[in-house]
């Protein structure tokens, strides 16, 4: 009888999920300006700061920590590469091992990113908190890791067929 409550509920509610997974990935796709005039996708300007947190990261380093394949995680490291945001390097000794580095330019574009990251986040937590309680927020948090392991559980599942 609980799984059906649960079922029941999970259905009727998912129009409000698929409407927040299409405005979520609408906002991840439009291009915008974080504060010096350049304008980029949320997915190139998280991958510009995780290669400035990880000097030396490869593509397939990237694409491990943001859950996506090498295919997908090149076509950003490219898109920053033309930009001169960030530069590829082989190590002496290695001549097959691709290193990434941020350019000053691409260092200055990625703390920027961090502190228009840290304004917004400071405004949705005050946001949140006027309707929820902590707890709450924590729910929902392991809610979403649930979700997102779910989501990579059946992802594995389409590679494999």
């Amino acid at each position: 009888m609980k799984e059906q409550a649960a079922y029941d509920f999970i259905a009727e509610s998912m129009e409000r999920v698929y409407t927040f997974v299409c405005e979520s990935y609408e906002l991840y796709s439009v291009p915008r300006d974080y504060g010096s005039g350049d304008k980029m996708t949320m997915a190139e300007i998280h991958t510009l700061s995780l290669i400035a947190d990880n000097p030396g990261i490869c593509v397939s380093g990237v694409s491990k920590m943001w859950n996506r394949t090498v295919s997908a995680a090149s076509q950003n490291i490219n898109k920053l590469v033309k930009k001169k945001l960030i530069v590829k390097k082989k190590e002496p000794g290695d001549r097959k091992t691709v290193h990434l580095y941020v350019t000053e330019h691409g260092q200055h574009l990625s703390d920027l990113h961090k502190a228009y990251d840290r304004k917004g986040l400071s405004e949705t937590v005050q946001i949140l908190l006027q309707t929820h309680t902590m707890d709450e927020l924590k729910t929902a948090l392991r809610v979403i890791e649930s979700g997102i392991r779910l989501v990579d559980k059946l992802r594995r599942e389409n590679e494999a067929l």
